[in-house]
C-alpha cells in the first residue's frame, strides 16, 4: 500500500509534493538494491545519487524532510519514487 505524500499549503506557502519535484528536477539514476537496508543508509544514499542529478539544496531536503516524516516504509517509498 502507497503512502499518501503531503499536499496543499502551510501558512499560504505552497508545499511541494514528491510529483512536483521530480516534474521539475527529473528522476536520479540509482537503485536501492544493494543498499544497507538501515533507514540512515538509505537517506544517505538518496541524498547523493540527488546531489549528482543537480538537484537544489532545497529541494532534496524536501525530499528528506518526506522520506522522515512517517514509519521505515515511507522512507522506501519515497527513496525509491526519485529513482529511475
Amino acid at each position: 500500500m502507497a503512502t499518501e505524500l503531503p499536499r496543499g499549503k502551510l501558512d499560504g506557502l505552497e508545499i511541494p509534493t514528491i510529483e512536483d519535484l521530480i516534474e521539475k528536477n527529473g528522476k536520479a539514476e540509482g537503485t536501492l538494491i544493494g543498499v544497507d537496508g538501515n533507514a540512515f543508509a538509505i537517506l544517505g544514499y538518496t541524498e547523493r545519487q540527488l546531489k549528482r542529478a543537480s538537484w537544489p539544496r532545497e529541494d532534496i531536503k524536501e525530499v528528506m524532510n518526506t522520506a522522515m516524516s512517517g514509519d521505515y516504509n515511507n522512507v522506501i517509498a519515497t527513496c525509491m519514487s526519485v529513482f529511475k
